[in-house]
């Protein structure tokens, strides 16, 4: 009797064992051989779910990401924490997360590389980054709209922010854990 997969869950278990060795080697250094290995199947099976690692990559990023986003929405929405506290919630829970701390460390990877490239992958992925700017200036602009910080361009802001989030998670990664 031949043996029956729930593509949707054997897809999903791809996915989740890429995702640990991508964090561990790297967007380039981590081929379809490493990853079919991590998942004890052979290569040629992974093809059945999956085009390319390019393909795997942008599932494996985009689970995280949608579960990021989820993570800030609650905390711009908890009406019990004060702007200050909402912004130190968001920055510990972007910076100190290995799950998400290397995430950072592989799209900056991924986009020095891809920038040279009209690339859908990296067109896809900066959506989500974008998202992530966008809630951070929702909370810059629910700190103004409550009067607990100045009036400031918030966009400017929350780029800024992000940044320094990107940053230091990827000098975290560079020299070690760094406390927040």
């Amino acid at each position: 009797m031949p043996k029956i997969v729930d593509y949707e869950n054997k897809k999903q278990e791809i996915i989740e064992k890429a995702k640990e060795v991508f964090a561990k080697r790297g967007y380039y250094n981590t081929s379809l051989s490493h990853i079919s290995h991590k998942c004890g199947m052979g290569r040629t099976t992974i093809y059945q779910y999956f085009k390319n690692k390019d393909e795997i990559f942008y599932y494996s990023v985009e689970a995280i990401l949608v579960d990021l986003q989820l993570k800030v929405e609650a905390i711009i929405g908890d009406e019990e924490l004060t702007f200050l506290e909402k912004l130190k919630k968001l920055v510990f829970e972007l910076t100190n997360e290995y799950e998400h701390n290397y995430i950072f460390v592989l799209l900056a990877e991924i986009w020095i590389v891809l920038q040279r490239e009209n690339n859908d992958l990296l067109n896809k992925l900066r959506k989500y980054t974008e998202d992530l700017k966008k809630s951070i200036n929702k909370l810059i602009a629910q700190g103004i709209e409550a009067k607990e910080i100045k009036p400031i361009d918030s966009e400017s802001m929350a780029d800024t922010i992000y940044s320094f989030i990107e940053s230091f998670t990827f000098q975290s990664n560079v020299n070690g854990d760094m406390d927040v």
